[in-house]
């Protein structure tokens, strides 16, 4: 990411991470340790950033209340990122021991749903039934993403729109969430809470695209995971789809076989990276992951160009990065 919009953010960053700090460290039980170790191994902390400067957005400076709200989109964040490991069988994570091979699965499962109890009792203080019914319907789709995602494991032949489907399950809907929240909670009006779930919800499209190419081509000590991981957890991403659909004859074939293929030595790998790069399908997927952040941008032009600013950024920071 930016490292300029990184600087830009790192204080709203330290706060958001202090109300964090605060929110885990008031049940001083095993699993709130648990919860800490996941928090303290980093992050963007895109989330609450994203729902902080959408209450700026509306005119909301960011205070102690809403501070305190946009750790609820973390928290869920964090409880996901728990439970996936252990479905996904991975063994690190931020460039460390995975929370379940720290503390064992049993552990991990419990304290990712201690992680998203506290994230509920977050949701429940803005006293918005609306609010709650968006959170409710976020875990609802994360759980069913998770699912398709499993389901479609190794299917080389997987369609775009399922692809999609998939990655607004896992990742969007939660950003979608964020801006319909935001709305909600300070009690805009229809038209600018749909906006900004909008923007939320074709940004975080657009931030999963980004991070399909950068399993091909980033590096493990700047993604936070081994690069190709993607791969090795048989999962059929819009770079690999797209090389389907420019590579003809035995590359094709070749590459649909290794697609289909469950678990792949190092050399298939390699050669799915190979033949996925020498297609173009990366610098056509990354093209493709600008021109939607450049679309959620234009679900922001009722709001103030001042006040809207530090949400363009964001949007731009979360397409042009390197992890």
């Amino acid at each position: 990411m930016s490292d300029s919009f990184l600087t830009s953010v790192a204080p709203l960053i330290e706060r958001i991470d202090q109300v964090l700090e605060e929110v885990l460290s008031q049940s001083d039980d095993f699993l709130a340790h648990v919860g800490l170790y996941g928090f303290h191994g980093g992050g963007k902390r895109l989330r609450p950033v994203q729902f902080c400067l959408s209450c700026e957005a509306l005119g909301r400076p960011t205070d102690r209340d809403v501070l305190w709200q946009s750790t609820n989109f973390e928290l869920l964040h964090l409880a996901t990122l728990f439970h996936d490991d252990i479905v996904d069988q991975a063994e690190t994570r931020r460039g460390r021991p995975a929370a379940h091979k720290a503390y064992g699965i049993p552990e991990a499962v419990l304290a990712g749903d201690y992680l998203l109890a506290r994230a509920a009792e977050v949701a429940m203080a803005t006293k918005n039934i609306r609010c709650f019914e968006v959170f409710i319907r976020v875990i609802r789709e994360l759980s069913l993403g998770e699912l398709d995602q499993i389901k479609a494991r190794n299917r080389s032949e997987l369609d775009r729109a399922a692809y999609e489907s998939i990655i607004y399950r896992k990742t969007a809907v939660l950003m979608e969430g964020v801006g319909l929240t935001a709305g909600l909670w300070l009690g805009a009006g229809e038209k600018e809470t749909v906006s900004l779930g909008e923007f939320g919800r074709k940004l975080g499209l657009a931030f999963q695209m980004t991070d399909d190419v950068l399993d091909y081509r980033g590096q493990a000590a700047r993604l936070g995971k081994p690069a190709g991981q993607d791969l090795a957890e048989g999962r059929i991403t819009l770079p690999f789809i797209l090389a389907r659909e420019l590579l003809a004859g035995t590359l094709k074939e070749r590459l649909l076989n290794l697609g289909a293929k469950g678990e792949l030595t190092e050399a298939e790998k390699e050669e799915i990276i190979d033949l996925v790069t020498g297609s173009g399908a990366l610098e056509e997927a990354q093209s493709q992951a600008e021109k939607l952040a450049q679309a959620a941008l234009a679900d922001l032009s009722g709001f103030s160009p001042e006040l809207k600013e530090p949400l363009v950024r964001l949007s731009r920071a979360m397409v042009i990065r390197d992890c």
